[in-house]
């Protein structure tokens, strides 16, 4: 916290925000606290403000209207005289802590024109909070927030320039201090501190510090069956719950019942003050739910509840997360219809999730999830002397699935928030459920916690279906740092010696690798980003490869993979339950050692038939080591990628090595070697390979290589001799004519079998289309062509068309965009749909087509023969002009399904126009891309009833 608003790498010292996040009861008020202390006694930015103005954002939350110079005065409503204008004076030294920003409710788009930038102007307390994030208001001022993450996810769009820091959760050693520090003795603090360490679960929720402080606090008396009852705790629910019961225990004077009618009436509290947003309680409002003035003086209470600083008879709870657990205890217990301040609290727990923490992010929610497990309903009764709702569990479950079903494939729900409702429920069956309903889940945001990994992990230990997960290591926050293993690994391992790794730390992945091991765990394929594969990590991936027999993708990201870690890796990769399929590392640092213990696995695996690397540079020896692998016979790979992973003074090198990889192994079917310095010579060594017996390539992709006419010469050789080559991908290769005319003259002598052929952005112009023309006309199995960014112009459309209309010519997708044509081909291009039945695919994007153009070619688009079903106009120069004869095609082709008009000059005439044709049952499209720019309102309701007529049409 002392150097967050250090000056920058140039000495720059302006304005800055920062913005402090972390989950509830990690510390940032404490944090903040402790800065403003350490400011106020000159140890923290020396010189830098001169004043600190702290707003607790919820404390103002439930006040209509506001302004900024409120916030000033009542900051220093002790001092006498103009403080506003003492503190103007310069406004560079002023810090604004905003603590516990709130979740905004409105989109962060709306409302810009409403901020203020006159601190003397009254706005809604959200506004004049945007209106100091966006810097309206003070702008030479600095700003310190704290925000919880789910507040992050809107306000993150709304900073500019921030920096962001994460409070850190206790490490072991800090947790273990914090505990000796809370008890008398130290015998009787470790004791509790190893109890606790014996539950994995508890262990983890206890690095976060009101975890640890609430079990401290209700600890003191050391009797073994709390100590027994410790042992129990999963959920964080199963804390505040055990926090709470304790409590009650410590009653003296009073009865249990008064304990419990005293906690009833601070949930009824809670509730009302969470609808509507207040977290400062004066003693009326205590009074009104049933807690008088003894009650509000007794011990008891002072566990939950405390004096508001600066204020004689006004109260807040200890800690807001108190308010949101009692707030959902109130939920799950309010099964009477009559209880008397019913009309004072909302009247179903759906109305506090509208009004607060939307999402499965509320806490409030979370912890009426963890109230509703079925083994927790005695235990809530004990406490608080009433029973949970009768239905409410599967009211809530219900819920769950209808939200999932409406807005997950929307991106509208946060997979970590979810797993963090169904971890509280703790019941496996249920979580099973939900989960299985999900295809994938991704995991991007740029912290997770110990807390999170431990949830996600419950969810997906039971997923009885095919789940994608993919997970953002970058920063996990609560892991210990783990140093480089390999200065005290042996160099060589074997699966014996990887098992007496035990005292390596646990890695940052133990957790997720023990839901995989789950025997029903049916994760399919895993993506790891920003995933610093050490030697731990190595170890418990390859122990999930033991037994794991589903999942059968695994990708890295942006990884750097220590040798030690890759070892144990492919230790596991090497074991015989191991089902892995397709390993992908993508921008990885792996060095040759590495690859050769990937050689290894290449050498044994019955499973493995992918391996990509891409943007991974590879050194030759490395690719040396791992080609050593490809050529075992034992190998069953089948796809090899290594897409811009050579360096440019091995390429040469490199493709020696390959041609020898195909020579040998006749299981090799595809070779993806695209954007890589191969140039011609290493085509030319690469062909070697290509042109022999053994090598059975059905696809290659040499896109962006480098390649000139004189690699064409090498490749046409290749496709006359190969039996097996169906895909060939030349893109953005500098080809000419010439070279396409050598390719063409190679595939005319061929044994036809090619079935795709990608030519885009190779410099062509109209002198090679013959020689593609004659491709396909004789050229059965030719089904795709891609044409891209080549200067074709009409005269060569001509020469395809040609091609187009002959007998033997299948082919059904053409793609020409930016092709550099007019209205002039058109003609062609309707004389070819004519007679040319096999055409499914027609891309004319970025072309000069024209109104008249269009209309020629919808003659052939009309035509019985033609049997397009997709056709891409974008930027095609057309206007309302054209839109009859695209509405007569709509009323008459049965076929056309997906049509692309973006990009072109249509208005509310041409599109009515069009309209009308859609809505008509004879027309089947279901895709139209249209730019809804400066359309009126008629044309929307038209659009609105098209929508309503044909359910399925997506725009």
């Amino acid at each position: 916290m002392g150097h967050v608003f250090d000056p920058d790498q140039e000495g720059c010292s302006s304005s800055q925000t920062v913005v402090l996040q972390g989950c509830a009861g990690i510390g940032k008020t404490a944090g903040v606290h402790k800065f403003m202390f350490d400011w106020a006694a000159g140890m923290v930015t020396p010189g830098m403000f001169d004043y600190l103005i702290y707003v607790n954002c919820r404390e103002i939350s439930h006040i209509a209207n506001l302004s900024a110079a409120d916030l000033i005065t009542n900051t220093f409503q002790d001092i006498d005289g103009p403080i506003l204008d003492v503190i103007l004076v310069y406004p560079e030294k002023l810090l604004f802590i905003l603590d516990g920003f709130p979740e905004l409710q409105h989109p962060v788009g709306n409302l810009e024109e409403d901020l203020s930038a006159n601190p003397q102007e009254q706005k809604p307390v959200e506004t004049l909070l945007r209106s100091f994030v966006r810097k309206k208001l003070f702008p030479e001022s600095s700003l310190l927030i704290t925000a919880r993450p789910a507040t992050m996810k809107k306000l993150h769009s709304l900073l500019k320039q921030s920096i962001q820091a994460e409070i850190i959760w206790f490490t072991n050693a800090e947790k273990r201090a914090y505990f000796l520090s809370q008890f008398s003795g130290a015998n009787a603090a470790m004791r509790v501190f190893y109890e606790l360490q014996q539950n994995q679960s508890l262990d983890i929720m206890s690095s976060l510090p009101i975890i640890s402080w609430m079990i401290c606090s209700v600890l003191q008396s050391q009797e073994d069956g709390d100590r027994s009852l410790m042992r129990s705790l999963q959920t964080m629910t199963d804390v505040y719950l055990f926090y709470f019961s304790k409590c009650l225990k410590t009653l003296t004077g009073i009865s249990v019942w008064k304990g419990q009618s005293c906690l009833w009436g601070l949930c009824s509290l809670a509730a009302e003050g969470l609808q509507n947003q207040q977290v400062l309680f004066e003693v009326r409002d205590l009074r009104r739910h049933g807690i008088g003035v003894y009650d509000i003086n007794c011990t008891f209470l002072n566990h939950f509840l405390k004096k508001s600083e600066g204020s004689v008879n006004v109260y807040t709870f200890l800690h807001f997360s108190f308010q949101e657990f009692l707030t959902a205890v109130f939920y799950a217990l309010k099964n009477d219809g009559n209880w008397m301040f019913f009309d004072q609290v909302g009247k179903t727990w759906q109305e506090i999730f509208q009004q607060y923490g939307k999402g499965f992010s509320s806490l409030t929610i979370q912890f009426l999830f963890g109230l509703l497990c079925k083994g927790k309903g005695k235990a809530v009764e004990t406490t608080f002397g009433r029973k949970v709702s009768p239905g409410l569990r599967e009211e809530l479950l219900k819920w769950t699935e209808k939200e999932i079903k409406d807005k997950y494939s929307m991106l509208q729900i946060e997979p970590m928030d979810l797993f963090h409702c169904l971890y509280e429920i703790q019941e496996e069956e249920y979580a099973e459920k939900i989960i299985g309903d999900l295809q994938s889940i991704i995991l991007l945001q740029p912290t997770y916690t110990k807390m999170d990994i431990l949830a996600m992990s419950f969810c997906v230990k039971s997923s009885h279906s095919h789940l994608s997960v993919s997970l953002k290591c970058q920063h996990l926050i609560g892991f210990e740092e783990e140093e480089q293993a390999s200065a005290f690994m042996i160099p060589v391992f074997t699966l014996n010696q990887s098992f007496k790794l035990h005292n390596l730390p646990v890695s940052r992945l133990h957790l997720l690798c023990q839901a995989l091991r789950n025997p029903c765990c049916k994760i399919k394929d895993l993506k790891l980003i920003f995933c610093h594969l050490t030697a731990s990590c190595g170890r418990d991936l390859s122990l999930v490869f033991e037994t794991n027999q589903y999942l059968t993708d695994l990708e890295f990201v942006k990884n750097t993979l220590e040798d030690s870690g890759m070892r144990l890796l492919c230790e596991g990769l090497k074991q015989p339950n191991c089902v892995l399929q397709t390993l992908r590392l993508y921008r990885c640092l792996i060095s040759p050692a590495s690859c050769g213990a990937l050689a290894a696995v290449l050498s044994t695996s019955q499973w493995l038939t992918d391996l990509e690397f891409r943007e991974t540079k590879l050194e030759a020896s490395a690719l040396k080591l791992l080609c050593e692998g490809l050529k075992d016979p034992n190998c069953k790979l089948q796809k090899l990628k290594l897409c811009a992973s050579f360096l440019p003074e091995s390429s040469e090198v490199v493709c020696n090595y390959l041609a020898s990889v195909l020579i040998c192994n006749p299981n090799l079917t595809e070779l993806d070697l695209s954007e890589n310095p191969l140039g011609d010579t290493g085509v030319k060594y690469l062909c070697e390979g290509l042109r022999h017996s053994n090598c059975k390539v059905e696809k290659l992709d040499l896109s962006t290589c480098y390649l000139t006419d004189a690699s064409c010469m090498e490749l046409s050789s290749f496709l006359q001799v190969s039996q097996t080559l169906k895909e060939l991908f030349v893109f953005a290769n500098t080809l000419g004519d010439i070279g396409v005319q050598h390719l063409c003259e190679g595939l005319q002598h061929a044994q036809g079998i090619i079935e795709s052929l990608v030519l885009s952005q190779c410099s062509l112009s109209a002198a090679c289309c013959e020689s593609l023309a004659q491709v396909l006309s004789s050229t059965r199995s030719l089904t795709r062509l891609l044409l891209i960014n080549n200067k074709i112009e009409d005269l060569g459309l001509k020469w395809l068309c040609e091609g187009l209309k002959q007998p033997d010519c299948q082919l059904k997708d053409l793609a020409l965009w930016t092709c550099h044509l007019t209205g002039e081909c058109c003609q062609d291009l309707c004389n070819a749909l004519y007679t040319n039945e096999y055409l499914r695919d027609l891309d004319l994007s970025d072309n000069a087509l024209g109104d008249e153009g269009m209309q020629v070619l919808c003659e052939g688009l009309k035509h019985p023969s033609c049997k397009l079903q997709t056709l891409w106009l974008a930027e095609c120069h057309l206007t309302d002009a054209c839109c009859g004869a695209l509405a007569s095609v709509l009323n008459r082709n049965e076929n056309l399904t997906l049509l692309d008009l973006s990009g072109n000059d249509l208005k509310d005439f041409g599109v009515q126009m069009l309209c009308d044709a859609l809505i008509q049952p004879i027309c089947k499209l279901q895709t139209f891309y249209i730019d809804l720019d400066h359309l009126h309102e008629e044309t929307f309701r038209k659009m609105e009833a098209l929508k309503m007529s044909k359910p399925g049409i997506t725009w």
